[in-house]
Order: C-alpha cells, then structure tokens, then sequence
C-alpha cells in the first residue's frame, strides 16, 4: 500500500530531524524492523546503529542513533533516541582532515 508515515527522531535534548517518509528502516532488540504506512501499533527498544528513512522521491537518509525506544503508530513513527546526529552534523564535525607533514 503507497503512501507516507511522519517520523520524528527525537533525542533528550533536540529534535533531531522530522518529516514524511514510505517506510522506516531500524534495528530493534529482536532484529531489523520496517516500518510502513498504517502499520500495527508497537514500542521496541533500539539497538545502537541506524535508522534509515526512504523519503517520498526515493532518496534515503541515514540517522545514527544510541539506544532508545522506537515508538509506530498507524500514521507516524517516533524514534526517541538517546542520542542521534545526522550526516551533516558527522561530517562538520569530523570536517576534511589534513595530513601532518
């Protein structure tokens, strides 16, 4: 069935990213999980690692997290992690390195 989920990831701190997804890919304590619209509702504990997010267009986008609680609903997925960055947030962080001479 198409169609679109909302998702949230949330940390402690921050809101981490939101918006509409087709489906939620993560790693839950009893293994990999997806999600997809008008899914059954559920909570599962996370494992460390990613959760993929395939957007409406067909790109994808990678969210590392740690620990937490995933949370579906028929019409939105909330990841409450205990910390989660983003790809940008990573590579600003960890920027181009130069070599030492």
């Amino acid at each position: 069935m198409a169609g679109v989920i909302g998702v949230q990831v949330v940390t402690p701190e921050r809101l981490v990213w939101s918006g509409p997804a087709e489906m939620v890919i993560a790693r839950g304590v009893e293994g990999e999980l997806g999600v997809l619209p008008h899914h059954a509702p559920l909570i599962t504990s996370l494992l460390d690692g990613a959760v993929r997010i395939r957007r409406p267009g067909g790109t994808e986008l990678v969210i590392g997290t740690k620990g937490g609680f995933l949370e579906v609903k028929p019409d939105r997925v909330t990841v409450l992690a205990d910390a989660a960055e983003v790809p940008e947030e990573v590579a600003a962080e960890f920027g181009p390195q130069e070599e030492e001479a």
